[in-house]
């Protein structure tokens, strides 16, 4: 039980700090304006519609390979069967990108995608997840 606990702490971390990593780097790309106000919707509205389409790719890139990369190591770690690591921490990352979403105003197609990223990256997690265990595929 206690395993899987720190295994379920583990894949979180490891999923927000591949989102961390993945945006830093197109940050890095295209970096924001230093005096962006972080807390002013229309500015980061006007912030994000001036954005290069590849810029509005990173994050929901990180969204994707962080729904991935958390669960797969959650799994590899603890004895829980995939399905547990994947939803909880699939649920956990889709909070966040609606969260984030909601704070951050983005383009309607931008939003579409990002949720998708999860749910498809998800997916994608438990595919592999149970691949490697030779679970059946919920």
């Amino acid at each position: 039980m206690l395993r899987n606990v720190l295994a379920l702490v583990a894949g979180l971390v490891v999923s927000i700090g591949v989102v961390k990593v993945v945006e830093m780097i197109g940050h890095t790309i295209w970096p924001p304006p230093a005096d962006l106000d972080w807390t002013d919707g229309d500015a980061i509205r006007t912030y994000t519609s001036q954005q290069p389409f590849l810029a509005l790719l990173f994050p929901i890139l990180s969204y994707f390979l962080g729904t991935i990369a958390g669960p797969l190591i959650a799994c590899r770690i603890g004895t829980a069967r995939p399905l547990l690591f994947v939803g909880v921490i699939g649920i956990v990352m889709l909070a966040a990108t609606i969260a984030t979403l909601i704070w951050i105003p983005h383009p309607i197609w931008f939003s579409v995608l990002a949720i998708g990223a999860v749910i498809i990256g998800g997916w994608l997690a438990l595919q592999l997840a149970c691949r490697r265990t030779g679970e059946p595929a919920a």
